[in-house]
């Protein structure tokens, strides 16, 4: 059965981790707009012999850090509370969001990541020099979702947010309850695009990661994300690299069984 604990972190704040099982650890990010739930249902597939650990890097909805100066060593500073914790060297599966972190993480600790797993990362900065039309095409969704919530139309924000990562009409689709529930969250996440736009993650950074990478994406993606991991591709040729077919960006709700397949067999090895 799963259980819930708080951590310190080595900058001295705290985060919240869902675990369970024992053996090896692996270590899950969450996306962005998401929690450690996201990761609910591969927990529920996976074969017994690891240690599953959630990072709910949002804990309360604050956030780590200085809300508008956060970076993405503010999460990576989560995933060392983590290694600490189970004295030693994870596998890393970050998606979404957290596959930035997880880069980072990769990048200036190597020491400390047994394996990474990527799937889908949103590190967009990675696109501005290696695939300039994709990075105009994600700053441009970025700036307008600005726009409107400094007009506070929050739920044109997020309607256009939504629907650009799993199609026209998906955040029309939710029940209202759920759309009035997702908004209301999102609201103490403003600075989640800073983060991702992040200098700190460049092409010439991926020359650090000396992990075995596992690369994963889904056949109906985004253009954004296709144009993302075929950035790792190139700098990270010795990459494992899977295709969970007719699978979106948000796999890990859509297609667990596939996903989770995908990912406990790389562990296994």
């Amino acid at each position: 059965m799963a259980k819930s604990t708080t951590l310190r972190t080595p900058l001295g704040r705290s985060v919240k981790i869902i675990e369970q099982g024992t053996g090896t650890p692996v270590v899950f990010l969450h996306s962005g707009v998401g929690s450690a739930g996201e990761w609910k249902q591969v927990f529920s597939l996976w074969p017994d012999g690891d240690r599953l650990i959630a990072i709910d890097a949002y804990r309360d909805g604050t956030g780590p850090g200085t809300a508008g100066r956060r970076d993405l060593d503010d999460y990576t500073d989560q995933v060392y509370a983590v290694a600490d914790q189970v004295a030693g060297p994870v596998h890393l599966i970050g998606f979404s969001w957290g596959g930035a972190t997880a880069l980072r993480a990769a990048a200036v600790t190597p020491g400390l990541i047994a394996s990474l797993t990527l799937v889908e990362p949103e590190a967009y900065a990675l696109l501005r020099t290696e695939n300039p039309g994709a990075y105009s095409q994600v700053r441009g969704l970025r700036d307008r979702c600005r726009a409107h919530i400094r007009a506070g139309r929050w739920h044109e924000a997020y309607a256009e947010f939504v629907d650009f990562y799993n199609g026209p009409g998906s955040f029309a689709s939710w029940p209202s309850a759920r759309r009035e529930a997702f908004v209301q969250e999102q609201q103490s996440r403003a600075d989640l695009w800073d983060v991702l736009f992040d200098d700190l993650l460049t092409a010439e950074s991926l020359a650090d990661v000396t992990a075995p990478v596992h690369l994963i994406e889904g056949s109906h993606t985004s253009a954004v994300d296709h144009a993302i991991c075929a950035v790792l591709r190139r700098h990270l040729p010795d990459a494992e690299h899977t295709v969970i077919e007719g699978a979106g960006h948000m796999m890990p709700l859509t297609h667990p069984e596939p996903l989770t397949r995908a990912l406990s067999h790389r562990i296994s090895r």
